[in-house]
């Protein structure tokens, strides 16, 4: 009997450790405190502020572009900026969940800068883009982005630009 107790009470040592250790790991990444963050970087329309969101070898996946690290990553921002100077990003839905967050986003701005594209440069139209974004984002334990990936229409986006019809 005395042995089934001292097993039993191993067993709930454990099991109570265990739980607690999870909660503990789970409790390392603030997903609201991060969401927090990209909303306000992201609606600062701040580069610098965006790109120091990210992980050093942060991947960004964007309309069929892959760019990675945070410098890069900056400098995509940058030029983004450039082309679309009133650029105006707002969230309409922020759904944390594991180690990811999703955003919803209703994006705008007019392309007054030239836009650099994989194919070349695209000189600037003077036309006003309107269009809804997914952003999803995985999320280190650091609280840092490891990885982003980004979805539109982009051919809604390129017949806005009087680029397709």
């Amino acid at each position: 009997m005395r042995g089934k107790i001292s097993i039993i009470l191993a067993v709930s040592f454990i099991l109570v450790f265990s739980i607690a250790q999870g909660s503990v790991e789970k409790a390392e990444i603030d997903l609201e405190k991060v969401a927090d963050n990209v909303v306000k970087a992201y609606t600062s329309v701040d580069p610098i502020a965006m790109a120091n969101l990210y992980a050093e070898d942060a991947v960004v996946i964007e309309a069929g572009e892959i760019i990675r690290g945070r410098e890069a990553i900056q400098t995509h921002m940058e030029g983004f900026i450039r082309t679309f100077p009133d650029l105006k990003i707002e969230f309409l839905t922020v759904i944390p969940s594991g180690n990811h967050i999703a955003f919803e986003m209703a994006v705008s701005g007019t392309q007054t800068g030239p836009m650099m594209t994989p194919e070349g440069k695209i000189p600037p139209t003077g036309k006003k883009v309107e269009f809804k974004a997914v952003w999803i984002g995985r999320i280190s334990a650091d609280g840092l982005i490891e990885e982003d990936r980004t979805y539109f229409d982009t051919a809604d986006f390129m017949k806005q630009l009087g680029l397709i019809k």
